[in-house]
């Protein structure tokens, strides 16, 4: 399992008031720079600013790794690739993976979907905390899982102390989680919601191993003991949910507290680099995926028919179609539910932006106190660039990283 992200668990010691002030002659921890101005675009240009600070100190790994959750919030993808690769640890598994792969053999999702759904009272998925590309891919299960009876959905990044989040229906900037943030994870939760999901939280106290033995009480408690029967999904991160004889973690503790056997889906140990500009994946599922004859998810399995790779904890390793690029800055799994291309032009920008910051989509019906429907971050040589929207109408702010500007506009 990996090991915990240092920001997060700084986040949650925080939220807990557990921090103490960091030594005066030591460089402020990223995680609190980002936070004195919400996390947001400012935040990542403050940060930037500071690469001097971070590069070559204890904190350089941590500084790269919310470079890249911020990046992804932002729609710059490969930026964010980027600065995952710069924290020296994130490719460990798909490289140990890679030794192995050829074993492989592939099984498309629509020939083992309905038998999951329909054969298990939870399904746990893991997520890339810098890529969004498997938060979409959960909300492509949530119709069918609900058609089926599941009524749940369990977050790891969703606080408790967002008590109303059910009752409201909207998801809240900087209240209803931290990675939660990022525009396609909170469609994710959108989704759920206007389809009759009720939102769980479940993140436990603590570190190590007491925060997964108390993730898995406080699930068995917000869930089972209030509904015995209910049939739920959970989004956690990387190896939290691996539930196997050896691995001491969320999911485990929860099979053992509640008598449930999860079927537990990794989907962070292969993701593509659609950019080319480096091929450890590539040998690896690209071959495997790009044969199919229809263009969806595939498990892996070995020659044995044994799930493959068990060394990971969970049940199955899912990999995810190839991102292909509809628009220079609109990957092919961004547009779900219905949504549509909205073209902002430098025409456009000039008029009602600046010459290069950040927009963000604010649906006028929700305001800019909920997370955006898409935000992007804009040079100033770029000549145009695409939103991922919904149709209705959005209130868009442009910022500078000083001051905002706004414009309504009609997305049909």
């Amino acid at each position: 399992m990996k090991t915990t992200r240092l920001f997060t668990l700084l986040a949650l010691l925080l939220m807990a008031g557990g921090v103490k002030l960091q030594a005066q002659n030591a460089p402020k921890h990223p995680f609190f720079v980002a936070k004195e101005d919400g996390f947001s675009y400012r935040s990542l240009i403050k940060l930037l600013d500071m690469d001097s600070v971070y590069i070559g100190s204890k904190l350089e790994s941590s500084y790269h790794d919310l470079l890249s959750v911020m990046y992804s919030r932002f729609g710059r993808y490969k930026e964010a690739r980027h600065e995952a690769e710069a924290t020296g640890t994130m490719f460990l598994d798909q490289k140990r993976f890679a030794r192995n792969y050829k074993n492989a053999k592939a099984i498309p999702l629509s020939e083992v979907m309905d038998s999951i759904i329909e054969n298990h009272q939870g399904i746990m998925m893991n997520e890339l905390h810098f890529n969004p590309h498997s938060r979409a891919f959960v909300i492509s299960w949530l119709e069918k899982c609900y058609q089926n009876g599941y009524r749940y959905l369990a977050a790891e990044t969703l606080r408790a102390s967002d008590s109303l989040l059910n009752q409201r229906r909207t998801v809240l900037l900087g209240e209803t989680g931290f990675y939660s943030d990022e525009p396609v994870f909170a469609d994710l939760f959108r989704t759920a919601l206007n389809m009759g999901y009720t939102l769980v939280s479940y993140e436990g106290s603590g570190s190590g191993v007491d925060r997964e033995v108390n993730q898995a009480k406080n699930l068995v408690e917000n869930i089972l003991d209030k509904d015995p029967e209910a049939k739920f999904l959970l989004l956690g991160g990387f190896g939290h949910i691996s539930d196997r004889n050896g691995w001491y973690a969320m999911g485990r503790y929860f099979k053992e507290q509640s008598g449930i056997d999860p079927f537990t889906i990794n989907c962070t140990m292969t993701f593509d680099d659609p950019y080319g500009e480096t091929d450890s994946l590539q040998t690896v599922y690209y071959d495997l995926i790009d044969n199919m004859p229809v263009r969806e998810p595939i498990f892996l399995y070995d020659t044995v028919k044994h799930i493959f790779p068990c060394t990971t904890g969970m049940d199955v390793t899912c990999c995810l179609p190839r991102t292909r690029f509809i628009e220079d800055n609109i990957p092919d799994w961004k547009l779900y539910n219905g949504k549509v291309l909205y073209t902002i032009d430098r025409r456009f920008i000039n008029k009602n932006g600046f010459p290069e910051g950040c927009v963000s989509a604010f649906l006028k019906s929700e305001g800019e106190q909920c997370v955006p429907i898409d935000q992007y971050m804009y040079g100033k040589d770029e000549k145009e660039f695409k939103l991922a929207l919904y149709k209705g109408e959005y209130l868009l702010r442009f910022d500078d990283g000083k001051e905002y500007r706004y414009v309504t506009v009609m997305v049909k």
